[in-house]
């Protein structure tokens, strides 16, 4: 048996690749094709067109909006996060940047990547679209509170 990926076993413990077998962690990683950023580079930029998501195998990255001039910092991402989920879906314009904050490995996940998993390992394809619409619910429902609280907040009795 060949030597698995580098970063195989620490994706064996990451919920989105928790069900995944070896030979099918295998075959992602050799679609996906890791790439290292530096800190300090940027991923993706706010206005470009996407067709790709993202996971954050190693290392820290922020998501920033640029607002009436400014950047405002939407979120912070740590291994096993994914960006740019909804581009891969709907091809439209990135909504945020994405820059490295420390050195990271990341693992870009474009269409043909996900069409080659589902054609050699259809088990795998459904894993890992049901794990990205597991974590797309899952921010939809702290974006909910947190419009919810924002809503409410002005009305609750002092």
């Amino acid at each position: 048996m060949s030597k698995p990926h580098p970063i195989h076993d620490k994706l064996k413990t990451i919920s989105l690749f928790h069900d995944f077998t070896d030979s099918e962690l295998e075959e992602f990683l050799n679609l996906a094709d890791p790439a290292s950023y530096l800190a300090g580079e940027k991923i993706v930029c706010q206005g470009e067109s996407g067709n790709a998501m993202y996971y954050v195998a190693e290392g820290n990255c922020r998501v920033v909006t640029h607002r009436d001039g400014d950047l405002v910092e939407l979120d912070r991402l740590t291994a096993g996060d994914i960006f740019g989920e909804v581009s891969l879906f709907d091809h439209q314009p990135r909504s945020a940047d994405v820059q490295a904050v420390t050195d990271c490995i990341l693992l870009k996940i474009n269409e043909g990547v996900l069409r080659a998993l589902a054609a050699f390992f259809p088990a795998a394809a459904f894993k890992f679209l049901l794990g990205i619409a597991q974590e797309m619910a899952q921010r939809l429902r702290r974006t909910n509170t947190r419009y919810v609280d924002s809503v409410l907040a002005p009305h609750e009795p002092k």
